[in-house]
């Protein structure tokens, strides 16, 4: 699902960069300023280094807005690949208030290209904030019949996004009023103004809706939405002077969404002619579409032409992947469940392979990336053991100058000891510090070190499973009965899951440090927290524990207005912690049934705060690292598997949430984790 939300944000680039490809000069002519006329000139022709220039210098000589200006700077440093420099930019803009008309429509553009910006990202919470507040403005601005179209097709996309983001949030009811909100603007934009260019924009705006339903399988609602896409291609393909490929890709998006919607209604004749109108389009051919298209086929179950398809896979992380990520496994691992389902096993195997190759690789450039780091840190070692070296020079020349003074006057023998002493004292206080820097410099090191050695047994183990049962399944001379080839295929499925998961639980831990606040929009009883996240757990299908839910005192009845998804994670990691250390590391195999542990989760209220307690029996904590288990990468027991970071993770979330999760160390039969909300 989230691969195919990239894959759209890639599908809706490339619609954009079409239409202003197609278009030399801007759609909208400034009708201010000669001003704007040069930086307008200089922007359609490509020349961004001069339209820098005049920006900057416009803006010195005051020709044009602090608006104006932040805008065409944002927008260029957004295509020159310095998405920082932009956000810094557009920041500046948003934080002022325009004085007219005029500066309104350039402040809404800023506005529309910093929410592109955070979507991009993939940051619901961070659209949200930046749109919800600002977006009522530009219904002030459509009254200006000079800018009105302008303004909504900026208000349409607006509202896209927001109901997308909202939708990723469960917010079902608030995102289809935005995505209502967006078709209302499409309608009035097009009654204003009958150029191709607003029939495009709307079609791209509606595909992006449509598939949002459809990646949450509310095929239903997507229809609808796609119906509404159809009308509106249908009467662009009839306008004069469209572009011949701009028609051929809408066309072939509509066909490729027809097909998937009406395969998930169990339409399958539907679904075969729209797919069959789409490989005779043009667009079809491109790397982008056949990504798109792989979608299609594996949730059709056509597996052999899904793993023909996502053959232009390694082509496109070639070109557009950057550097090797975890975040890319995701496409690898769709092309070996292709090539596996289809029963190409020596392709899936390959596929395997070559995932563990890309593996080693983003694993060896995140090493080179800390040897950067720690490069740094030795040079300022080296610096400072330069200055000590210089101090030591100096103090010999000193106390060869006293001696010389001794030898002069026995009086100024109290003064040399007096000053000797006080340099050996700021000395040894130097290199107590350098001793202090060096220990926590090779302990982070070290950390760091251990947890890549993790990660990368964490998924070494799962790919090599993978291996050994396709190499068991395509030896020729090999005969498997149903039951063990059952196994392989159940074996096969867990450790895609497995592997799925950690890539999961890595990407959750580069938000941990993240000072957001989550949304507290949900209205939930803390035994429906508690109970969500017993579920997510498995605690109650672990075989080696005896597991108990209770309500003290009736106080999971207490409705607690928090994030319920965040809430629900918080508890479930602590959960799987009792789990795990409740179970014999690996090092010692399994234990007997008579050695089972047991577990409990205590709903209480103290206060103003509902805590949930989570104790069990198993190996415990010392108080003494009460709080070092909640740092990054630690793991007390190195014979248990795990990253280090789920304790990480929980706390980080129970704080933005408002409450916080501590060790009682005043328990001694196990662990006791308390998570608290207000």
């Amino acid at each position: 699902m989230k691969t195919t939300s990239h894959i759209s944000v890639l599908f809706i680039a490339t619609c954009l960069l079409a239409i202003a490809a197609c278009n030399k000069k801007q759609d909208y002519t400034p009708k201010t300023t000669l001003a704007d006329s040069l930086i307008s000139a200089s922007t359609s022709v490509q020349d961004l280094d001069r339209a820098l220039f005049l920006s900057d210098s416009l803006l010195e000589t005051g020709d044009i807005s602090m608006f104006r200006s932040c805008y065409t700077k944002g927008s260029i440093y957004m295509r020159t690949g310095k998405p920082q420099d932009a956000e810094a930019i557009l920041k500046r803009a948003l934080a002022e208030k325009p004085q007219n008309a005029y500066d309104s429509l350039f402040y809404f553009q800023c506005l529309k290209a910093m929410v592109e910006h955070t979507d991009q990202k993939n940051d619901d919470e961070g659209v949200l904030r930046i749109a919800l507040p600002a977006y009522e403005g530009l219904y002030a601005l459509v009254s200006q019949p000079e800018y009105a179209s302008e303004a909504y097709d900026i208000l349409a996309e607006i509202l896209q996004c927001v109901g997308r983001c909202q939708l990723n949030q469960g917010l079902t009811t608030e995102a289809e009023k935005y995505f209502e909100k967006c078709y209302e603007c499409i309608q009035k934009v097009r009654a204003l103004d009958s150029s191709w260019k607003h029939d495009y924009y709307a079609t791209v705006f509606l595909y992006t809706i449509a598939n949002s339903y459809s990646s949450r399988h509310d095929y239903s609602t997507a229809e609808k939405w796609l119906n509404y896409a159809e009308t509106i291609t249908k009467d662009m393909a009839n306008k004069d002077n469209v572009p011949a490929f701009i028609t051929d890709m809408s066309w072939s998006t509509y066909y490729l969404d027809r097909a998937t919607i009406s395969n998930g209604l169990g339409k399958q004749k539907v679904a075969d002619q729209a797919y069959a109108a789409y490989k005779r389009t043009q667009y079809a051919k491109t790397d982008i579409a056949q990504i798109y298209e792989g979608e299609y086929l594996m949730q059709a179950k056509r597996y052999a032409q899904a793993a023909d398809v996502y053959a232009i896979v390694y082509q496109y992380l070639a070109e557009f992947g950057s550097e090797p990520t975890l975040d890319n496994i995701a496409y690898l691992t769709k092309k070996f469940t292709a090539n596996y389902k289809a029963g190409r096993n020596d392709s899936a195997l390959s596929v395997a392979a070559y995932t563990f190759e890309y593996l080693d690789s983003a694993i060896i450039l995140q090493k080179k990336n800390q040897a950067i780091e720690l490069s740094t840190i030795y040079h300022t070692q080296q610096k400072d053991a330069e200055l000590a070296e210089q101090k030591a020079q100096l103090l010999q020349t000193r106390v060869l100058a006293l001696v010389v003074a001794l030898m002069l006057a026995i009086t100024f023998f109290v003064i040399y000891a007096v000053i000797r002493r006080r340099q050996r004292i700021r000395l040894e206080e130097k290199n107590q510090q350098l001793m202090i820097a060096n220990a926590r410099a090779e302990e982070s090191s070290r950390m760091k070190t251990k947890f890549i050695q993790q990660i990368s047994h964490e998924i070494r183990t799962p790919l090599n499973i993978l291996s050994g049962y396709a190499q068991v399944m395509t030896a020729t001379d090999m005969e498997i009965d149903n039951e063990t080839r059952n196994d392989a295929n159940q074996q096969i499925l867990e450790n895609t899951d497995r592997i799925t998961g950690l890539v999961n639980k890595m990407l959750e831990l580069s938000d941990v440090s993240s000072r957001t606040v989550i949304s507290l929009t949900d209205h939930v009883s803390a035994l429906q927290i508690a109970t969500q996240a017993v579920l997510s757990s498995g605690i109650e299908d672990v075989a080696h524990l005896e597991f108990q839910l209770q309500d003290i005192e009736g106080a999971g009845q207490a409705l607690l207005s928090t994030n319920e998804q965040a809430a629900v994670r918080v508890l479930a990691l602590l959960l799987d912690n009792a789990i795990k250390f409740t179970a014999p590391a690996e090092a010692f195999g399994h234990q007997l049934d008579i050695d089972k542990k047991r577990a409990t989760l205590l709903i209480t209220k103290l206060d103003n705060q509902i805590q949930f307690i989570v104790e069990d029996t198993g190996i415990g904590v010392p108080a003494a690292e009460a709080e070092h288990i909640f740092d990054e990468f630690v793991q007390l027991d190195e014979y248990y598997n795990g990253t280090g970071i789920g304790l990480t993770v929980a706390r980080s979330l129970s704080r933005r949430l408002g409450g916080d999760v501590v060790l009682d160390t005043t328990y001694t039969a196990g662990a006791r984790f308390v998570f608290t909300l207000p």
